[in-house]
Parts: structure tokens; C-alpha cells; sequence
């Protein structure tokens, strides 16, 4: 019998922390103070160093001598490689279950989750529309039993879900949803052509926002690199 495991308070500031910084509400260039980490779990400083030198390892957090910790800025040729990956991947996997009559029966499915990214949009409900977002593309994964490929395509990557979320947050509506949209009428109308045009255009979005002049100076931080 496999022993359970207890997350500890490494484990727990951790995950607070890279939420923190994957939902923006850290941003690039944010300096974290561990002192008021700490005092908002009521613990030392040594359970905050240990999660923040995982943060580092992974590229979330980087190190200044003398200076601190901080947010590191959004790595845009990085972004761009996790976004060509998962273009050639995702695309793949769902044309397959086009190809194999697979998507017809989940128009119904897919029409409610882009009405209730509508309704999230119009809200100003970001995080919430773009985990829907998320579920909106795993969905593909799942129905021929290709989630293991979705492991592969980087959609946790600290870049790449920065990079989507102020996608999102800027370029909103007029792609995001109305893009699904597409993706459902091309399914709809067996239209083969059609739905690899709009999935090319879909996973181009983050770019042509991500490298606008208004975001990269945004609050006068070093949002990318």
C-alpha cells in the first residue's frame, strides 16, 4: 500500500506563490518580500526560501544580490517555442478526431462553454474565463484518450500562461471567443480546410498582442524579455 503524503508548508507557500504569479497578480518586475510571506503564514523565513528557491528553479522568481526576489519578466522566445508546440500538437490531435467523426457530438458541449466564456468576457471575469478557455481545448485531448499528449504542449509553462492571460485580458473578445466560434461552424459544416485556418489563427493570437507598445510598457515594468 503506497504511503500518503501530507503537502507540507514548503509545499502550500509554494503553490500560493506560483499561482500568485501565473494569475498576474504578481507581475513581471514585482519584487517579493519573504518577510511578509512569512508573516502571512505565521512562519520563519526557511519554509519561504525553500519554496522560493523551487520558483527560481523553475524560472518563475529570479535572484538579485542585494536586491531581493522578483517576477521574472515574460521570456518571448521561449513563449513563442511552447506556442509553435503546441499549434503542431494540438492541431494534429484535433484534426485526428475530426477526421474520425469524433467532434460532431460535442457541438452542444462546446456552444455552451464559448456562451459562458461570453458571459465571463462581458463580466470582466479574466482568470475564470481563461481556465475556461483551458478546459475548452483539453476537451479535445480527452475523447480519444490523447490527455497524455496535452503533457507535452506546454500550457503550464510560466511564459506561455502569462503570455495567454494578457492575451486575453487585451485582446478579449474579438478573438478568444468569436475564434471558438469558428472552430465550432467548421466542425459543423465538415468544413476540413476551414478548421485548420482558424486553429492556425487561433494559437497566433498571443503574439501579435504580447509585442504591443502599450503592454510592454505597461506600468513602466519589464513585462517581457
Amino acid at each position: 500500500m503506497q504511503r500518503q503524503t501530507h503537502p507540507t508548508l514548503t509545499d502550500t507557500i509554494y503553490r500560493y506563490l506560483k499561482n500568485e504569479i501565473l494569475n498576474l497578480n504578481l507581475e513581471p518586475g514585482d519584487r517579493l518580500s519573504e518577510a511578509g510571506i512569512a508573516r502571512q503564514f505565521d512562519c520563519s523565513r526557511i519554509p519561504v526560501r525553500e519554496a522560493v528557491q523551487r520558483l527560481v528553479a523553475e524560472g518563475a522568481l529570479e535572484v538579485k544580490p542585494q536586491r531581493g526576489s522578483f517576477v521574472t519578466p515574460i521570456d518571448l522566445e521561449q513563449m513563442e517555442r511552447v506556442r509553435y508546440i503546441r499549434e503542431v500538437l494540438e492541431t494534429r490531435v484535433i484534426v485526428d478526431d475530426f477526421d474520425k467523426g469524433l467532434l460532431t457530438p460535442l457541438i452542444p458541449i462546446l456552444r455552451s462553454m464559448v456562451n459562458r466564456q461570453a458571459e465571463l468576457m462581458n463580466i470582466g471575469d479574466y482568470l475564470q474565463a481563461y481556465l475556461s478557455d483551458n478546459e475548452f481545448h483539453l476537451l479535445f485531448y480527452s475523447i480519444d484518450h490523447k490527455d497524455f499528449v496535452s503533457e507535452y504542449a506546454g500550457m503550464r509553462d510560466i511564459n506561455y500562461y502569462r503570455g495567454r492571460l494578457i492575451t486575453l485580458r487585451n485582446d478579449g473578445q474579438d478573438n478568444f471567443v468569436s475564434q471558438h466560434e469558428e472552430i465550432i461552424e467548421a466542425i459543423e459544416s465538415r468544413d476540413r480546410t476551414a478548421l485548420k485556418e482558424v486553429l492556425h489563427r487561433h494559437y497566433h493570437n498571443v503574439g501579435s498582442v504580447i509585442r504591443s507598445k502599450e503592454i510592454l510598457t505597461a506600468r513602466g515594468l519589464p513585462y517581457f524579455k
